[in-house]
């Protein structure tokens, strides 16, 4: 891709998160404690009925689970109902490294840039205020998918 620096889908230095869907947060969590020392933890119920789905909405339900190693965060994301991408993937390959997240400062404007170099948002939720996240298809080549995330400015 030769996009001029505006027209970025990503900028590197906004890595931010690494995705992992698990079967079971708890258990995992447990296992990052005992044997590893990880925490603190940050769990949530999340809702996002809203959220697209290959173009069309088909909201879901999850639990996450989050933590910082550094300056990167861990989510972990346990999956309760509905069609998302994380389901496809835990029924393709199980458990496993889903997703690195980049911050960007308009969603609307990633999804628009990402689209316009061939990539095909695969997944997103937008709040009213304009933040939220998109997946895109880039796992296609090199096998890992890419999250945009514009953070919410209430952080709620």
């Amino acid at each position: 891709m030769n996009a001029k620096q505006t027209d970025q889908i990503v900028e590197p230095s906004q890595f931010c998160q690494i995705g992992i869907v698990v079967k079971s947060i708890d258990e995992t969590l447990q296992f990052y404690k005992n044997v590893f020392g990880f925490g603190p933890f940050e769990i949530r119920e999340v809702s996002f009925p809203t959220a697209t789905y290959y173009g069309k909405t088909a909201g879901y339900r999850g639990k996450r689970a989050f933590f910082n190693m550094g300056p990167i965060q861990i989510e972990l994301i346990e999956l309760i109902d509905g069609k998302t991408v994380h389901e496809d993937f835990l029924k393709e390959k199980g458990e496993g490294l889903h997703h690195i997240g980049f911050t960007v400062e308009s969603l609307a404007e990633g999804k628009k840039n990402a689209e316009e170099a061939g990539l095909n948002v695969i997944q997103s939720f937008t709040r009213p205020d304009g933040s939220g996240f998109a997946y895109l298809d880039s796992d296609r080549t090199g096998g890992v998918m890419f999250e945009l995330i514009q953070p919410s400015a209430n952080k709620s």
